[in-house]
């Protein structure tokens, strides 16, 4: 009789940790969706994004926090840059694995709608591509495609690459600090 009290305090005992260690896990899980990235300075940006605004001048950041549900947030990230010199050979736009493309019509209807939502016209991008990387999100890290857009002077006559980075994460961004 003993041993049947023994073995069922035992399985009690387990199954109490496992559900502990479970609510840890799931609690954990639900805090770092939720955590928001911080981002004020141009080293911090570069580490988001997976590239280097060292000798870019930065005309503007816009960004839209969204939620799909209530595990996911993510941000959408525009970030509009005057790159000099030749810059198709820095190794963010050189290395995109052979993957980009002087034909507009092969973007995605939807980044199409989301470029003339910040005022770029299709026939204003000369040439785009993408660049995998995989970046530091709060205390994961994750695989994102960071598109880039190289457009005409028609946009704001300063502005020639555009970056439309998929942040999935809450992002707070200092853009007066960041230009």
């Amino acid at each position: 009789m003993m041993s049947i009290v023994k073995n069922h305090s035992t399985v009690i005992c387990l199954i109490s940790i496992l559900v502990i260690i479970l609510v840890i896990v799931i609690y954990f899980a639900f805090i770092n969706n939720r955590t928001t990235v911080y981002c004020n300075s141009k080293e911090k940006l570069e580490v988001l994004v997976g590239a280097d605004f060292s000798d870019v001048e930065i005309t503007d950041i816009q960004y839209k926090n969204s939620k799909n549900s209530i595990f996911d947030v993510y941000t959408q990230i525009f970030i509009f840059l005057k790159e000099t010199g030749e810059w198709e050979q820095k190794e963010f736009y050189a290395d995109c694995e052979g993957w980009y493309d002087t034909n507009p019509e092969s973007i995605l209807s939807s980044q199409i709608a989301e470029l003339k939502g910040i005022g770029i016209e299709i026939n204003s991008i000369i040439k785009h591509g993408v660049k995998f990387t995989q970046i530091r999100v709060g205390p994961s890290i994750v695989s994102c495609g960071i598109y880039w857009y190289q457009i005409d002077e028609s946009y704001d006559g300063a502005t020639n690459i555009v970056l439309r980075a998929g942040i999935p994460r809450k992002v707070s961004i200092d853009v007066d600090r960041l230009r």
